[in-house]
Formats: C-alpha cells, structure tokens, sequence
C-alpha cells in the first residue's frame, strides 16, 4: 500500500511548563500540509519489521512495533517500509513523524484490523509526540489541537479560515535546530508571539530570524516558525516566489482552512 504521509506546521505552539518526565506540557494547533514523503507498506508472512531510512532511531519501525504489541494480528508478519523522503530533516516539519503516522494508517488497513483513527493517535503518542496529531491530520485533513507532550489530540472542526490563505511559502536556512537546546533554553509560558520557542531557537540560531525577515520583505503575512526550527512559513498570494541561497525555499498549500485563533 502506497500513502503519502503529510507533513505539518504548527500555527501556534505555547509552552506551559516542564513535565516530572523530562519533557513540556504544550499547547499547539497543528495544520497539514501537502508537502509529503512517499511512503509504501508491504506486509508478508516473512517476519521482523524493515525500512529503508537510514536511522538508528526509525519512528517506521517504532510504529510497527508499537501497533503489533497492540494487535495480535500483526504476530508473524513481516513488514516492509520504502520512503521516498520529500519533506526536508530536521526542519520542525514532522516528517518522521508523518511516516510513522502514515505507517500506522496503512497496516491498519491493510490488516483490517479495525482501529480508529483516535485509537490509532493512541498508539503513536507510544511513537513520538507529534505522530497522535499527524494521526489525526493525515486521516481528517483538519486543524488538530495537540496537548500534553503531544498524547492529547482533538479536531479543531468549524473554525472560521479563509481559503485565500491555504497557500504558504516555507524558507528553511541551512542550519540544524536541536529540538533538545531549543527547549533547554526556552522559559515556560514567557515566550513572545505565536510560538513560545522562537526566541530560543533564533538565540541559538540568528539564520531563522533571517529567514523570518526574508518572507516578510517577500510580502509573506503572519510569517511564524513551526515546531522548534529551523523552517519557517508565511502566507501568499498568487505572487512570484523569490528564491534565494541563504534558504530552501518550498511552495506547498494547507490541507484544511487556516483557523482564527
């Protein structure tokens, strides 16, 4: 079974305070995007669960043995994850995360195995933090309400949007935001904006305020950044795109309405 597994952005993201489990209560809406890798599952009798992502840390194997401990029906078989990455590293995007998410939606299929896509939110909070939402993204194509560390997921349906604001230009500079030192670095519930690790992540970073500048002297409108950088994204119009070599530069559109909050 092929899927494409959609990234995400975050249009807003508060931090609320530090966890005794080491990580952060959050608050964030969280919007797909069709930016997408390609991913295929392939189920057989073979047993053991493979990829071909290059990562000691695979949420696709995750995935798999997460939902298997859950579902007996998985026992024996072999699984086979083929991913065509498209959605950049590293970028606060998502886009393990949409693997893992898009994984779990295609063995359930594939296995009939009846969940629902809450259920199947419920086993990928066991994944990663944000894979319950990208769960819910990917299947609903809806604003999500992501809470807790990432376990607590609701549709944000009926929200007014406006549908002249789905397309958006993301630039990602060519730096690596360490999600660990961004957090580290961040103090719960003072941050500035719609996302509370923006001023940490451009203290440890000065390129993603560049970035931010470089979309709003474009004519980007609400230019935020998702997740803890380093991609940034504002809103277009049907304008020419400047393209430039400090930054990726990616046109994609939202797969639902942008919310008023």
């Amino acid at each position: 079974m092929k899927l494409e597994a959609y990234a995400k952005v975050n249009y807003t993201l508060e931090v609320l305070g530090r966890r005794s489990d080491g990580y952060h209560d959050l608050r964030s809406v969280v919007l797909p995007v069709e930016l997408h890798d390609a991913v295929e599952v392939v189920v057989d009798g073979g047993g053991g669960f493979s990829s071909n992502l290059p990562y000691d840390d695979d949420l696709c194997i995750k995935a798999c043995m997460a939902l298997a401990a859950h579902a007996p029906a998985l026992a024996g078989k072999g699984v086979r994850v083929e991913v065509e990455k498209r959605i950049p590293v590293g970028g606060g995007l998502g886009g393990g995360s949409a693997d893992a998410a898009a994984v779990l939606r295609a063995l359930n299929e594939i296995c009939a195995l009846g969940f629902s896509p809450e259920e199947l939110a419920v086993v990928g909070a066991e994944v990663g933090s944000d894979v319950p939402a990208l769960v819910l993204c990917q299947h609903y194509r809806q604003p999500v309400l992501m809470e807790g560390r990432g376990e607590r997921v609701s549709l944000l349906r009926g929200m007014r949007g406006s549908s002249a604001r789905r397309g958006i230009v993301m630039a990602i500079p060519h730096v690596h935001s360490s999600t660990r030192e961004v957090y580290a670095r961040c103090l719960p519930g003072r941050g500035h904006g719609p996302n509370d690790l923006e001023e940490a992540a451009v203290a440890l970073h000065p390129e993603i305020g560049g970035a931010m500048e470089f979309l709003r002297k474009a004519g980007a409108e609400d230019v935020r950044m998702t997740g803890s950088g380093a991609a940034v994204f504002g809103f277009f119009g049907c304008g020419d795109i400047p393209q430039s070599h400090d930054y990726d530069i990616i046109r994609t559109n939202l797969l639902c309405d942008c919310p008023v909050v």
